[in-house]
């Protein structure tokens, strides 16, 4: 009983690293991390820059306005990652919360438009009723 319960002891303590190791390695983080950088980076060419490079560029402060996209775009990878966390691998997903009339069965029925009575195939099908013989 002893051995049994070390070696489940054992398997748990490998599932919880593994799951810290996979959020820590998720490629949101990585690539929204690199993105806010980025956009930093860019943001403040932006604000230094010149008369001359805004000349340059029609007028437009091209890194201005690429920064706080680039920014943006990585801070919205990083909401995700916050809203939509990893589950532990092997863990089983969270239901959905049911859809109103997406249960089964939830297509088109008897007596609604599109739907079909029982033993009316269509036509060359084959089935009962469907006039093909």
């Amino acid at each position: 009983m002893s051995e049994e319960y070390e070696y489940r002891h054992e398997v748990e303590e490998l599932q919880r690293k593994s799951a810290t190791a996979a959020r820590l390695f998720d490629v949101r983080r990585i690539i929204g991390g690199l993105f806010v950088i980025y956009g930093i980076i860019v943001l403040i060419a932006g604000f230094t820059a010149s008369d001359a490079d805004v000349r340059k560029a029609s007028g437009i402060n091209i890194n201005l306005w690429t920064g706080s996209c680039v920014l943006a775009v990585g801070l919205l990878f990083l909401l995700w990652m916050r809203l939509r966390p990893l589950s532990a691998p092997g863990a089983e997903p969270k239901p959905e919360p049911a859809r109103p009339g997406g249960g089964p069965g939830a297509g088109p029925g008897a007596g609604e438009p599109g739907g079909r009575e029982p033993g009316s195939g269509e036509p060359g099908s084959g089935e009962p009723g469907s006039g093909a013989g």
